[in-house]
C-alpha cells in the first residue's frame, strides 16, 4: 500500500495540495503501525477536512487526479481490511462521480 499512498502524495503535491501531502508523506515516512493508523485514520477518509473530503477542491481535473488515487488507494485497502468505516463510502461515490464525468 506504500506504492498506492505515494501515488496520492505525488498527486496531491502535483495539484497544490502541499500541507495535505505532508499529512501523507508524515505517514509514509514513519513505521508500519503509523502507516496503517493513518490508511484507517479520519485525517484520510473522514468528512469535512479530511483528505478525501477537501483535496483539489473546487471541482477541477486536479480533483479527478486526486479521486483516482483515492479510488485505487481505497480499492486495496478494501480488499485487505483495512479500512475506516467511510472507506468504502468514498471509493463508491467517487467511482460514481468518474463514470457521470462528474
Amino acid at each position: 500500500m506504500r506504492g498506492l499512498l505515494e501515488s496520492l502524495r505525488v498527486a496531491l503535491a502535483e495539484n497544490g495540495e502541499v500541507e495535505l501531502a505532508v499529512r501523507v508523506e508524515d505517514a509514509l515516512d514513519g513505521p508500519d503501525q503509523e502507516l496503517e493508523d493513518f490508511l484507517v485514520s479520519n485525517s484520510l477518509w473522514g468528512g469535512s477536512g479530511s483528505i478525501a473530503d477537501q483535496a483539489g477542491l473546487p471541482r477541477s481535473e486536479a480533483r479527478s487526479i486526486i479521486e483516482t488515487a483515492l479510488i485505487e488507494l481505497g480499492e486495496q485497502q478494501l480488499e485487505t481490511g483495512v479500512v475506516n468505516p467511510r472507506t468504502a463510502m468514498w471509493v463508491e461515490a467517487f467511482r460514481k462521480w468518474r463514470d457521470q464525468g462528474i
